[in-house]
């Protein structure tokens, strides 16, 4: 196995709190041969007080003065270290404990780069996503971002693509990791969650709705020579999703000839059946059963007006089938 430094990057912007949970998580790694890159883009909420207070010598941190941004955080963390791999984590996120050791162990320069599957953190519950071992092509790669928001990957290559694109305003690593693997073959994910991403609403979010639409318009400008019919018409499905726009069973059926059929059978249900999806959101972050089946009912009510019994059986029916998926 790999037993070089191995780098993270890591961005930060007022979110001490939960920074000092990330800087643990890599803290704590089984594999203790890193050096961790911290940029604080401009913090204002004592930061850099925490980050100077900090005494492991494979921490450093640089700071920008006023906030330049998520990507020219990341790219001058990669620039500032000095190791052969490198990887990402977000201030918001955290490493589970065998996870530099999980990537190292699947490491080959054969693959434009390696990644994992991840924990997707509601709040009272966390949802494993991508828990299957798989090569990512091209095509792969356009249809979804099936490579997470971190991968491990030779600097070298990150700089010869030129990092992180910092003019696009959302899809950043999906559009860098498009780059490298269109450059050096496909990618290897790992279906082992060795990531946790929080999915908190209260905590500032770098992409609105504006910013996504705008980022999907440069992506496509971008990589739209490259891309498939099948790519394309994916494409229009995220489209639908980001937009919130109805899904119908025609478009469904069309769309589904284009792979990723749980997906889009679950924004097709989703689609009409938000009371129920809102209920289980509200179940995955709380914890709560019974406010999360007194909002459904309540929804339902409202909806429905309480006299189409077959919707309501034919509601819970999904829900129990695709609750956990």
């Amino acid at each position: 196995m790999y037993n070089k430094t191995v780098g993270i990057y890591m961005p930060t912007h007022n979110r001490v709190e939960l920074l000092k949970q990330a800087v643990d998580s890599v803290l704590a790694q089984s594999y203790q041969n890193f050096k961790l890159v911290i940029v604080d883009d401009g913090s204002s909420d004592g930061t850099s007080q925490y980050l100077s207070s900090l005494t492991d010598e494979r921490v450093s941190f640089l700071r920008h003065e006023s906030p330049q941004g998520a990507c020219r955080s990341r790219n001058n963390a990669i620039a500032a270290l000095d190791t052969e791999l490198v990887t990402g984590l977000d201030d918001d996120d955290k490493f589970l404990p065998h996870r530099l050791e999980d990537l190292l162990a699947a490491y080959s320069d054969n693959y434009a780069f390696i990644c994992s599957g991840y924990y997707w953190n509601y709040g009272a519950h966390k949802k494993a996503l991508f828990k299957k071992n798989q090569q990512i092509s091209l095509s792969n790669a356009f249809d979804l971002n099936q490579c997470s928001n971190q991968i491990l990957v030779r600097r070298e290559r990150l700089l010869n693509e030129g990092g992180f694109d910092e003019n696009i305003p959302a899809l950043q690593d999906h559009d860098l990791w498009v780059r490298l693997i269109s450059k050096y073959g496909p990618a290897f994910r790992i279906g082992k969650s060795s990531y946790i991403v929080n999915d908190d609403h209260s905590i500032e979010r770098i992409s609105s709705l504006k910013n996504k639409l705008r980022a999907i318009e440069i992506f496509e400008e971008k990589h739209g020579a490259l891309m498939k019919v099948r790519n394309k018409e994916n494409f229009l499905f995220y489209k639908k999703k980001v937009k919130g726009e109805s899904f119908s069973f025609t478009d469904l059926l069309k769309s589904s000839r284009y792979g990723l059929f749980g997906l889009k059978l679950r924004f097709y249900f989703s689609s009409y059946f938000k009371g129920l999806s809102s209920a289980r959101l509200n179940y995955l972050q709380t914890g709560d059963v019974s406010k999360s089946i007194s909002q459904y009912f309540l929804n339902y009510m409202k909806s429905f007006k309480g006299i189409v019994f077959p919707v309501l059986v034919f509601a819970l029916i999904w829900y129990f089938l695709f609750a956990n998926n």
